[in-house]
């Protein structure tokens, strides 16, 4: 008798998974798709860079998921709501003339099995005009995405200088400007 109930169960393991499948099945990507998603990381990338460009926050709240955290370049720069970031992003916007992205450089994708999440690293070359002068940065930028009803935003990020005299050409800026207000001021 038990030797049937044993062989009852192992026919029975056999068939189980067959007929009790956990939830859908999960989809393969091929190469193409593969390649075909990192595009659409990348397109998502350059699309929140032209909406800083244009200074238009409801172009860049597009790319953005529903909750956002971005680390800015010190630790006391964290943004974890849609009302601070967009402050941050007025005042930048104030403070800078204009700014422009180059293409992303050296792009590094890391992404789950199926295209749910990733992680895209790269280097921009990015340049800040303010009255007459400019500064040419050079970048480099971390997000975190997510797919969101079928779409890819971004979730989170950092963005840091690659060379510090970067900073200092760009902070120099900045402070040419606030002391021509205060001489502007004077008069």
């Amino acid at each position: 008798m038990l030797k049937k109930l044993l062989v009852f169960l192992f026919v029975v393991s056999l068939f189980l998974p067959l007929g009790c499948g956990g939830g859908p099945e999960e989809k393969v990507l091929t190469i193409k798709d593969i390649e075909r998603e990192k595009a659409a990381i990348v397109d998502v990338i350059k699309a929140y860079d032209k909406a800083a460009e244009e200074k238009n926050f409801s172009k860049m709240v597009e790319t953005l998921a529903s909750n956002v955290i971005f680390f800015g370049t010190d630790s006391s720069e964290v943004i974890k709501t849609f009302a601070d970031y967009r402050k941050k992003m007025l005042e930048q916007w104030k403070e800078f003339d204009s700014m422009k992205y180059g293409e992303p450089q050296d792009v590094s994708i890391q992404m789950d099995d199926n295209a749910t999440w990733a992680s895209i690293i790269f280097g921009v070359p990015f340049q800040v005009k303010i009255g007459d002068d400019s500064a040419n940065l050079f970048l480099r930028v971390q997000r975190t995405l997510k797919k969101e009803k079928g779409k890819w935003v971004i979730v989170s990020g950092i963005v840091g200088f690659v060379n510090p005299r970067h900073a200092l050409a760009l902070e120099r800026l900045i402070l040419k400007k606030e002391n021509a207000g205060e001489e502007s001021e004077k008069k």
